[in-house]
């Protein structure tokens, strides 16, 4: 495998695009505000970081940021299932309902996310020799 395998053009735009979905739905939960200060900062986070990220990608489609793609994108996915598991198993109080659509659609563009970046890399890595 050669370290320096150059990422798939269509992989690397449909993960950009993937990801600039993502930071879309974070920017609009962070505007919204209501799912509480915690949960505010961490949208804003990933939508800044989605923002940077794709324009990273497009700008130089380099391993590390499909790597971060990949990392940001687990991240998001833990913002939607700790407040949700963190009370089952005694972490944290109950939450209101933390299950709304803006949530539940970042959530699934998050894993979307990371398997398209796990992919891209997987698969620059196997055409790269």
């Amino acid at each position: 495998m050669s370290d320096h395998a150059p990422l798939p053009s269509g992989g690397r735009k449909v993960v950009a695009a993937a990801w600039a979905a993502t930071g879309a739905v974070h920017l609009v939960m962070a505007l919204e505000g209501a799912a509480g200060p915690v949960a505010n900062v961490v949208s804003w986070l990933l939508a800044a970081a989605a923002v940077a990220g794709v324009v990273a990608l497009l700008v130089s489609p380099r391993r590390e940021i499909m790597l971060a793609a990949a990392i940001v994108g687990a991240i998001g996915v833990a913002s939607f299932l700790v407040p949700l598991i963190g009370p089952l198993v005694g972490f944290g109080g109950a939450h209101g309902n933390t299950v709304g659509l803006w949530s539940f659609a970042g959530f699934v563009l998050d894993a979307l996310t990371v398997r398209l970046a796990a992919f891209t890399l997987r698969r620059a890595a196997r055409t790269g020799g």
